[in-house]
Parts: C-alpha cells; sequence; structure tokens
C-alpha cells in the first residue's frame, strides 16, 4: 500500500480502483461486472484479510455509491472494515503515530455516514450499456525483471531506469520504474548512479513500455530490490506515487524537478535504517 496521507482517497490503491472504475462504467460496463473483475485481480495478489484491501473496498463502495447506490455485500465489507477498526490496526501495524490513527478514524467514520446516507442523483454514463465494447488484449511487457536497469537512447543522450516489482495492474501486466534526473552523453556505471539523483515514476505498463530497439541494458543489480514494495514517500516526503503509469517515452526524456529527487545511495540508506528501526 501507499498513502501520502490520511484522507480516505489518499493513496494509490484507492485512486487506481475508483479510476479504473469510473472508466469502465463510462464505457458502458455493467456495474456489477466492473467490481467482480476489479475483486478478481486484487484477491489474486492479497489474502481476504489483508490490510491492503480495505482502500479497493472504500474506492468501489464510493464509486457505487456515484452510480446509483452501493451494494450489500460492498457497504457490509466497508462496515466490518471501520466498524471493528480493522483498518487502524493495519495503520498501527505500518507504525503510524497515534496523531494519524485518530485522524484516520474520524475520517473513516465520517466516510461511513456519507456511505449510508442515499447520493441524490446518479453519475451519468458517456457510453449506454447496450453500446459497450470489451477492450482488446492488452499488450505485455517485454522480458525484464526486477533489478534491471536500463538506458532509454533519444536524441543522442541516455535517460537510466530501474525496474523494481513486476505486478498486474488490473488486466495488464506493469512494473515498478525509478528513473534519473540526469541525461547522460554515455552510458554511466552502477557506480555512478549511486551517486546521482532519481525518483520513482510509477508502475510501467507494457502498452507504455519504450521500445526495445531504443533501449539497452546496463545490468541487473540485487540491490535495487531493496526499493521493492517500500513507501515511497516515507524515503521521501516529497514523493508521491504514481496513480497511474507515468513513465511513458515521452516522460523519460522530461526534466525532473531537483526537489523530487535524491541519490540512490541515501534512499538505500534510509531503507536500511528503516529495517533496523532507526527513524530520522
Amino acid at each position: 500500500m501507499s498513502a501520502w496521507g490520511t484522507g480516505i482517497t489518499q493513496s494509490d490503491e484507492y485512486g487506481e480502483v475508483y479510476d479504473r472504475f469510473m472508466e469502465e462504467y463510462d464505457e458502458g460496463k455493467p456495474v456489477s461486472d466492473i467490481v467482480n473483475d476489479i475483486l478478481e485481480v486484487y484477491l489474486d495478489q492479497f489474502e481476504e484479510t489483508d490490510g491492503v484491501l480495505h482502500d479497493v473496498y472504500f474506492a468501489l463502495g464510493k464509486a457505487e455509491w456515484m452510480c446509483g447506490g452501493i451494494s450489500d455485500t460492498i457497504l457490509e465489507r466497508i462496515i466490518y472494515i471501520i466498524e471493528n477498526d480493522k483498518d487502524i490496526e493495519f495503520w498501527r501495524e505500518l507504525e503510524a503515530d497515534e496523531k494519524d490513527l485518530k485522524q484516520r478514524k474520524k475520517k473513516l467514520e465520517k466516510f461511513l455516514v456519507g456511505l449510508k446516507t442515499p447520493r441524490g442523483k446518479i453519475k451519468k454514463r458517456k457510453i449506454s450499456p447496450e453500446k459497450y465494447v470489451p477492450k482488446a488484449k492488452p499488450n505485455p511487457l517485454p522480458g525484464v525483471k526486477s533489478g534491471d536497469v536500463l538506458a532509454y537512447l533519444h536524441d543522442g543522450s541516455y535517460r537510466i531506469f530501474a525496474l523494481t516489482e513486476r505486478t498486474r495492474y488490473f488486466e495488464h501486466q506493469a512494473v515498478y520504474c525509478y528513473a534519473w534526473r540526469k541525461q547522460f552523453e554515455v552510458l554511466p556505471s552502477f557506480e555512478q548512479l549511486l551517486k546521482e539523483d532519481f525518483m520513482p515514476l510509477g508502475y510501467l505498463r507494457g502498452v507504455d513500455f519504450p521500445s526495445m530497439e531504443k533501449v539497452t541494458f546496463i545490468g541487473n543489480y540485487s540491490i535495487i530490490n531493496n526499493l521493492n514494495m517500500t513507501f515511497p514517500h516515507i524515503i521521501n516526503k516529497n514523493w508521491r506515487s504514481a496513480v497511474h503509469a507515468l513513465a511513458k517515452e515521452a516522460h523519460l526524456m522530461e526534466e525532473y524537478p531537483a526537489e523530487l529527487c535524491m541519490s540512490l545511495e541515501k534512499a538505500l540508506e534510509k531503507i536500511e535504517n528503516l529495517r533496523n528501526g532507526i527513524r530520522e
């Protein structure tokens, strides 16, 4: 789970689920099919009791509420999570402080009251259910894996990016991506990259992956795997995990703001300190 605040909407899982729901709702897909397909993806990755699923159910509940009324199944699940403090317990396991826990609890209670209050009007679709057309099968990722460091060639210079955990992004295959701020004239060594600033770009889907004809493999480094399943905003308070894949080819050559970057060496040091119980 990647959260950047105590608000119900302030997590990657909530944003991903809510946005996908609304996108498919506008395409005319039946609400029950949307809900079932989303839950199938997450329940394939997580146990039913995993706290990561809380924000998934919250997003489904809000989306259903916006689109005609929350179903009994989803509402009952949300009531169970909130009234039994399951979400608060999960946040406590993630070492949230008491101030954040109190704020989270208040927002959960307010959220539940809202879901129990009937919505005045139903959100209109862009396309009616009668005209719904299922999407074509998405493009798969190329043969890349966690720990890979790659160089993307564009206009004579290289943007370096690293891949961490590989996962399913709904119906897509996806891999989490970090990219270095500097654009290199020649391929750098990994020792150089440890000193240079980088930042997370979020999940990179197969459909967005740069053309492999423009990509050079630098190496696979196990130390990169330390970035897997971390909370980016804990490493750097200015980092916010991407809700959608941001690392399209166009983005790989953009100038990243210095205030959003830090060295890989410093990020890995922070991760090691957190594992040893050392907090700054």
